[in-house]
This record gives structure tokens, C-alpha cells and sequence, in this order.
């Protein structure tokens, strides 16, 4: 995700290519909790503790994905390049 953002604030990528990228980098959902306050209600519902066995599991999973995130971003920027609108232009 801060490469695809650090591109575009780099106007490397337009904000369709943008778009597109973090789109096709399957991120999930996150979270921000910006206040002490809000820190103060998250509680931990459950823990899970790996083995190295498991966590090695988990690691090379990460990888593949890693690598399948690569190539959709890399098809999203062909596929969009020169569509839209570069950082500068926007600001």
C-alpha cells in the first residue's frame, strides 16, 4: 500500500492507476484508533498462539500473496496508464 501511495505522490501513477492498485492489492479491513480514548475500548477478544511450524506456514502463504498482489498491480498500472489525472495536476 506505501508504494502504491508513495507512486502516486511521486507522479509516477495517475489516481486511476491508484485506485486500481490499492483495489487489487486486497488489503482487507484496518483499523485507526487516534485517540487514548478510543485505545482505551479495544479489548482483545482472542489469542492464538503459532508454532514454527505454523508461522512458516503462514510466512510462505504471505509471500504467494505478496507476489499475486505484484502482478494485479502491475496489470492495473498498464491498464490505466495515462487515464486521469497525475498528484500534480490534481493539486
Amino acid at each position: 500500500m506505501f508504494r502504491i501511495i508513495d507512486s502516486f505522490i511521486e507522479d509516477e501513477i495517475t489516481d486511476e492507476q491508484c485506485i486500481h492498485c490499492l483495489a487489487a492489492t486486497n488489503l482487507g479491513f484496518q483499523y485507526v484508533f487516534k485517540t487514548e480514548k478510543a485505545l482505551s475500548q479495544v479489548k482483545i477478544v482472542e489469542r492464538c498462539y503459532l508454532c514454527n511450524e505454523e508461522k512458516e506456514k503462514y510466512q510462505i502463504k504471505r509471500l504467494g500473496d505478496n507476489r499475486i498482489g505484484d502482478a494485479k498491480i502491475k496489470m492495473a498500472r498498464r491498464q490505466y496508464r495515462g487515464k486521469s489525472q497525475y498528484i500534480d495536476v490534481i493539486l
